[in-house]
């Protein structure tokens, strides 16, 4: 892009110096053309009449010439101008859409940092978050028997374990029959130990998984949404992009690119 706009500027100067010659020469020999009249008419003598009416003729004619090169010359100035003009606008969209694309890659880039960074953290403490509230907060919900809330929570971590979470026809009713519970029950575990609804708990490990699919199997990266959204037990591939874009403030299709630009780069 840089040496685009370094050719167009050359060529802008040269196409300005061009111009300005070629006028400048033409003005000239019409200058001197008026002067040798303007001069011969000024050291003779006064010529017969029928010489003096074509010297007029000459003269008109010559005026003529002269006053048809100014206007020449002001549409020729004015048509520089708008080439100027143009040009400069030009260049100010031309550096403009480079800022623009600069900036746009630089936010991306700095989101799928972040976001990485985050499902790191997120992985390190996953585990370490389940044992912690299953052994110290078992008895946090009063209204429910503390021997169902551990049941619940033994269920969600094999849940977890086996990524039973990637089946379809996970659901909230399914996992409570699974559990021997309720859904009540089940639902208000999930909200209070996982801090979301089951729904999002459900997504979120969804996306966790892909996205660690992505990192650890480059081949993957070239796999169709659609075919990512069968593996992480989304119906769609509209609604696996949707719950993406939610989660990590970016497209599938931007994360994988800088996912590869990571990685060339490294």
């Amino acid at each position: 892009m840089r040496v685009f706009l370094s050719v167009l500027f050359l060529s802008v100067i040269s196409f300005q110096g061009f111009m300005r010659s070629s006028f400048e020469s033409l003005y000239a020999s019409f200058e001197k053309k008026n002067k040798n009249i303007y001069s011969r008419s000024a050291t003779h003598t006064k010529p017969p009449l029928q010489d003096q009416i074509i010297w007029h003729k000459e003269l008109e004619k010559a005026n003529k010439e002269n006053s048809n090169l100014k206007q020449s010359h002001a549409w020729e100035k004015r048509l520089y101008s708008v080439t100027i003009v143009t040009t400069l606008i030009i260049l100010a969209g031309l550096m403009h859409l480079v800022f623009t694309t600069h900036m746009k890659k630089k936010y991306y880039k700095g989101l799928y940092l972040q976001e990485i960074k985050k499902q790191e953290v997120q992985n390190n403490f996953h585990r370490a978050e389940t044992i912690l509230h299953s052994e110290e907060n078992i008895f946090e919900l009063t209204e429910i028997n503390p021997l169902i809330v551990e049941n619940i929570l033994h269920s969600l971590e094999i849940f977890e374990k086996e990524k039973k979470y990637l089946d379809k026809n996970a659901s909230l009713s399914n996992l409570a029959k699974e559990c021997g519970t309720n859904t009540s029950y089940m639902s208000k575990v999930v909200n209070h130990y996982k801090k979301q609804n089951f729904s999002s708990y459900l997504n979120d490990l969804r996306l966790n998984y892909a996205a660690e699919l992505w990192q650890k199997h480059p081949k993957l990266r070239y796999k169709s949404i659609q075919g990512m959204a069968d593996m992480t037990g989304f119906n769609t591939a509209q609604s696996f992009s949707k719950k993406f874009n939610e989660k990590y403030k970016i497209s599938p299709t931007h994360f994988l690119k800088k996912l590869n630009q990571n990685i060339k780069t490294s």
